[in-house]
């Protein structure tokens, strides 16, 4: 199992303190996924295609993101880009920890997945 070891960590550093519903779940094939991971703030057509459902939830103290996917990965990313098409802010999340109350109902595959 792998972490992320903070130096020098601040208390909200240390404990998650975000709320968050997940809008859409997206699953990607493993060279997009990997893509995202080595470039997050690189456009990607998943996030773009999907800006309109990821923002900052002011009234419900709420960060609306989607979960990004892959088949052959046990873990994901939570993923909030404010509108833009690259990932301003990314949470990594293990998918055991994910159970169906944390989802706005709304799945899709993305489409490069369809044609394979």
């Amino acid at each position: 199992m792998k972490v992320n070891f903070i130096r020098k960590p601040t208390p909200e550093e240390m404990l998650p303190t975000d709320e968050f519903v997940i809008m859409k779940e997206v699953i990607v094939n493993e060279d997009t996924f990997t893509k995202f991971i080595n470039a997050p703030l690189d456009d990607h057509d998943f996030i773009d295609i999907n800006s309109d459902l990821m923002y900052y939830d002011f009234k419900k103290n709420i960060t609306k993101c989607i979960l990004l996917k892959c088949v052959k990965k046990d873990y994901g990313f939570l993923i909030n880009s404010e509108g833009s098409s690259y990932g301003r802010y990314v949470a990594y999340i293990p998918l055991a920890l994910i159970t169906k109350d944390l989802y706005f109902p709304n799945t899709e595959e993305f489409p490069e997945n369809k044609a394979k």
